[in-house]
């Protein structure tokens, strides 16, 4: 068989080589500026390997002939474009060809090669002992894009290797031997089966102190490549069924998270404050019966205390928290660090809670809403696409995130939950860990007082003002509390209407001892 090609580069330089060992007769080689018109006469073959975007020129310039197979050696386009010849392929070898003599052995050494076009080019194939296969013009793309990622992006992959390596003082050689040894894993076991480290096991604080302590022009790069993993090791990227998962740092956390959601897992997410109860528990059992994976996070937010607020001396345990949550069904676990939440201190971009935190509580305590909307809505940043469960016990908070959320446009579905109370009434809370002996025991009126309220509008009261009375007339029976407010609101938006009508929402909060307490039902008329 005779043939020639046109290209003097490392492709067309190692395909000469390697048909001229296989027993071809080659022709001189020829340049794109040499004159191309009579280049097909004589020969079985003429191989253009040109640049891409200089194929179909050259191909022009040549004169067809009947007899010679007219090819190319790009993946990334199809044999249409060395039309007018009628006789026409592509040839595309699946090796890296750094210089010709290295090219004409790895072409010559089992090479697999995708063919396209006259049947003439598998014979090519054959001669240099390789094999080949076949790529459609409508795969075309996608073959070459996966072809680029198996040369090109692993190439670019080791040379981070050889940086990183050098940033820790380790030789580059050293890490040679993993790879050949995850390619021959890969080659026996299938890419899946072949993957091993943090992503694998989902240790994702790992994954987070890898990037915090990689250059940041490196970063991407290794975050890029996790989310790979993630994708490649699917429903085996461990869900803590059993073990819950704890994460300190935001990285981790929301790598996880990622995970879950790669793998085809609705997530729900249960932000607290910590010390948790049954109310929690609550929120936390929900979100495991409507998702797949459930995520807690513990975080005692400083944003939404005032100067003579609790902060210092609110209640915490996290050993206590840990063993709510996992029994309940949490999956992972968010405890994060001030610091870690808020590394260069008390935040300058913060969000305005708006009408609705302006009121009630937002009137009793001026910012806190702000504080909340804040640090909620960093959670939702970090936590990405989920259903977010809180509690109806703070129903001027829950407004207030339903809110940010809709405003934001943030991927998260926020979920009210009906108020866990104890036997007597009491809604349970944190803040009732102050509550002394005594004080625990007047506490309920709270909740008399609103079903008081309620009973009002169920005998035909429509006047908010004197359902407001009828609350406060009995919260005042008992001394110790010190009363902030009762009151009859519109549900959606906690205005006072000049008649209570549709859905309705009785609310109250009092101080009683250190315990600031708040409560509310909801009345349908």
């Amino acid at each position: 068989m005779t043939a020639r090609v046109i290209g003097h580069g490392r492709a067309g330089g190692s395909l000469h080589r390697a048909l001229e060992e296989a027993g071809w007769v080659m022709l001189a080689p020829l340049g794109r500026d040499d004159d191309l018109s009579k280049a097909a006469a004589g020969v079985d073959l003429l191989v253009i390997a040109t640049p891409d975007a200089a194929i179909e020129a050259v191909a022009a310039r040549i004169s067809p002939d009947a007899q010679a197979v007219i090819a190319h050696l790009s993946g990334s386009v199809g044999p249409d474009v060395l039309v007018p010849h009628p006789r026409r392929a592509a040839l595309h070898p699946l090796v890296s060809l750094p210089d010709p003599a290295t090219g004409a052995r790895r072409l010559s050494g089992g090479a697999w090669f995708a063919v396209a076009g006259d049947p003439f080019i598998r014979q090519v194939v054959d001669d240099l002992g390789g094999k080949a296969f076949e790529v459609s013009d409508d795969s075309r793309v996608g073959y070459h894009a996966a072809a680029t990622v198996a040369a090109s992006h692993l190439a670019a992959l080791l040379g981070q290797v050889e940086r990183i390596a050098a940033d820790a003082g380790v030789p580059f050689e050293a890490y040679l031997g993993l790879v050949r040894a995850t390619i021959e894993n890969v080659a026996e076991l299938g890419p899946a089966a072949a993957l091993t480290g943090p992503v694998r096991r989902g240790d994702w604080d790992t994954v987070a102190a890898h990037l915090s302590a990689l250059p940041e022009p490196e970063r991407p790069a290794y975050e890029a490549m996790s989310a790979s993993a993630v994708l490649l090791a699917g429903s085996n990227v461990p869900r803590a069924d059993v073990n819950m998962l704890e994460h300190v740092s935001v990285e981790g956390f929301r790598k996880a998270l990622q995970a879950e959601r790669s793998a085809g897992r609705k997530v729900g997410l249960v932000p607290t404050m910590g010390y948790l109860h049954d109310g929690h528990a609550s929120l936390i059992r929900r979100a495991a019966a409507e998702c797949d994976v459930v995520a807690v996070t513990v975080f005692v937010n400083p944003l939404q205390f005032s100067a003579s607020e609790d902060l210092g001396s609110y209640p915490r345990d996290l050993d206590r928290d840990r063993r709510i949550a996992g029994e309940a069904g949490a999956h992972h676990l968010f405890v994060p660090a001030q610091e870690e939440m808020w590394p260069q201190g008390a935040p300058t971009t913060t969000v305005a809670a708006g009408a609705v935190g302006e009121v009630l509580d937002g009137a009793s305590r001026p910012g806190h809403f702000d504080g909340v909307a804040t640090v909620v809505a960093k959670l939702f940043a970090i936590a990405g696409e989920c259903q977010a469960y809180f509690g109806e016990k703070d129903y001027q908070q829950l407004l207030v995130i339903q809110r940010l959320a809709s405003d934001l446009a943030l991927p998260v579905a926020v979920l009210g939950c009906p108020t866990v109370r104890e036997e007597d009434g009491l809604a349970m809370s944190s803040r009732n860990a102050y509550l002394s002996a005594a004080e625990r025991e007047v506490a309920p009126k709270l909740h008399q007082a609103l079903l008081a309220g309620a009973g009002a509008i169920a005998d035909g009261e429509r006047d908010p003002a004197r359902v407001s009375g009828v609350m406060t007339d009995l919260i005042s029976q008992e001394p110790a509390f010190e009363l902030d407010y009762a009151v009859a609101v519109h549900a959606a938006d906690l205005s006072v209407p000049a008649r209570l009508h549709d859905e309705v929402r009785l609310l109250v909060a009092a101080r009683l001892g250190r315990a600031r307490l708040i409560d509310n039902i909801g009345v349908t008329i």
